[in-house]
Order: C-alpha cells, then structure tokens, then sequence
C-alpha cells in the first residue's frame, strides 16, 4: 500500500516518457504483494473430513479458512483394512458438502481445489472404491499420500523455516502418528507410530480386560512406544493434530495464538479432566463442553495419553513444545504439488 499512496510524488519527478513504463512495473509489483494464489483442499483423515484454503505467495503461506466434519473415517475401516461402503458413502458426502463451502463461500476456483486421503487412509485395500465415489460426486480427482510424504509435508507445514535444523515435528492423527526432523544431510527422516486418537479408542476397545479404559490405553501405547527414537539434539518440538490443537484450546479457554507452549501438565489436567466426563452431558459454553461435544471423552483421554507417553518417549517435556495452530500437512502437499 505504501507504494501505491506515494506513486504521484515519484511520476512527477520523472520524464514523461518513463511514466508509463513506472506505472506498469509499481503495478507489477502491487500485483506481487497481493496476487497470492487462492487454494482450497480437503483432507481425508483417520478422525473426519476437514477442508481448508490456503494462500500462497512466493513468500507467504496463509491459512485463512478450515472447517471439519468429524466422521471418523478410521471408525470404518476393518482390521482387514477395507473401508465399509457406509463410511465411504459417508465420507463422499462429506467432502460434497465441504467442496460446495470452498467453491461458494470461499471462492475457491475448481481447478485450485485438491482432495487428499491422509497415510491412514491410504492404507485400506478398497481405494478404488472411494475413490470412484468421489470422483463419480465431485467430478475430482482422489490423491492418495503414505507415510513418508505425510512426514515431510507435515515437517514443512508446521515448522517455522529458521527452525528447520533445530526441530522435530510430531502429527497426531485418527490413526497414526507421525515424528519428523531434519537430517544432518538436510534431508527429511521420520518414523511412524501406528496408533492415533481414534484407532487408540478402539483398540482400547477391543482388550478383554477388566482393566480401566486409562489403563488399557497406556498398555497399548506403551508396547508401541517400546522402541521410539530420543531427539535430545533438538531444541524444540512443533506439535499439529487434533489432540494438541485441543489440549492447547482447554488451556488458553479457547483463544488460541499461532504458538502455545505445552507442558506434561496440561496433558495431564486433559487426561483427568475427561477421564471424568465420561458419563455426562455437557451444555454450557465453555472450552471443556465445546471439546468434549466435538472429540468425546474417550478420544480425548486416548489422545492425550497417546502424546503425553509419546513426548515423554522422545525425552522433550525439558524442553520446548509448541501446538502450532496453522500447521498442517496439507501446507506441505499443496507447496509440493502446485508449483
């Protein structure tokens, strides 16, 4: 804006004959500041459908919109890995009614607009199937990531570029959970937890125990966790996901900033927190009745066990853990993808 209130003080000390070309290149350069390119994408992961837009310039990434309907797509896949026909028809339906907000109330054109199934998703032996429900509904295309690649785009989505060398990044998803950080070689290494919010609730579930639901949450994550990899080395972890996006909610009462700092302490006062919730209703407008009408108790207690054990693991509660609220892996894929 600055070069545009001062443009008639430089034209009149120039020759006639440059005003034009001037005009064109402080146009030009206008252009540049504002001319970010709109993009809308829809994630299909292990918890629900979320849909974002995402501005991109040549130096600025911004997330300006994200919306989600909490499906639970990993609720619907057998341990067979097959995705049953109701939750792909639910999640098609989903993703519709998604598109319609980007295309109508974000203005998001439809050839910047993606779809992306998340590594979780990416592993039932049906993709074909959602796939053409998809395609069949939305007339687009289904793109599919692994492990690896939901890594790195979750690494450069979520961690700020001064830190590349200095951070891990760790992603808890539905039904996995994904540790990332930069090499010596400035190369991505990663690896991969098999247990998420929702596939720890349900595996939980399914032990045939009098034990609590607690304590069958910590005896799965716990023989997951048994050989996790410390990152002593690193100064700080960048946190993106569903259960620290909720814990980091709780404890600023809802009034998140870019960064929140974590500590071991507010996983804990979650843990106990919806441990007791359980059984009960909550109506009042509160961050802990938002949380609790939006993930359920049980996933919040299994996902916030499942990152208190795991940041434990990784020797980081002495040092510093950020929730960073615009990350996500999707920055990554659509940085990848579309230039």
């Amino acid at each position: 804006m600055l070069l545009v209130q001062r443009l008639p003080d430089i034209v009149l000390l120039v020759k006639p004959m440059f005003r034009s070309l001037l005009v064109l290149f402080v146009f030009l350069c206008h252009s540049a500041l504002i001319g970010a390119e709109h993009y809308g994408a829809i994630e299909i992961g292990g918890k629900g459908v979320k849909a974002y837009v995402i501005d991109i310039d040549a130096n600025l990434t911004k997330m300006t919109y994200r919306n989600g309907l909490n499906t639970s797509p990993q609720s619907g896949i057998s341990e067979q890995y097959l995705m049953n026909s109701s939750m792909i028809k639910q999640v098609t339906s989903d993703i519709v009614v998604l598109k319609n907000a980007l295309l109508n109330e974000q203005k998001v054109s439809e050839d910047h607009l993606f779809i992306i199934a998340s590594s979780a998703i990416n592993k039932i032996k049906n993709r074909l199937e959602l796939e053409t429900s998809i395609k069949n509904s939305t007339r687009l295309t289904l793109h599919f990531i692994d492990e690896s690649e939901e890594s790195r785009f979750a690494f450069y989505g979520s961690v700020p570029k001064d830190q590349w060398d200095k951070a891990s990044m760790i992603d808890i998803g539905g039904g996995n959970t994904k540790v990332a950080w930069m090499d010596s070689n400035h190369t991505i290494d990663f690896f991969e937890v098999p247990l998420g919010t929702v596939s720890t609730t349900q595996n939980a579930h399914a032990l045939d125990t009098n034990a609590s639901f607690e304590q069958k949450c910590l005896r799965i994550i716990n023989k997951e966790l048994s050989s996790i990899k410390s990152f002593e080395n690193k100064e700080t972890l960048f946190a993106s996901g569903g259960i620290f996006w909720a814990t980091a909610y709780l404890k600023t009462n809802g009034h998140l900033e870019s960064f929140v700092p974590l500590e071991k302490a507010d996983f804990e006062h979650l843990i106990v927190l919806f441990s007791q919730e359980q059984r009960k209703e909550c109506t009042e407008a509160t961050a802990q009745c938002y949380l609790l009408g939006y993930y359920g108790a049980k996933n919040l207690v299994a996902g916030g066990l499942l990152a208190k054990e795991t940041i434990e693991a990784m020797k980081f509660f002495n040092q510093k853990v950020y929730f960073v609220k615009d990350g996500a892996w999707v920055i990554g894929w659509l940085l990848t993808n579309t230039k």
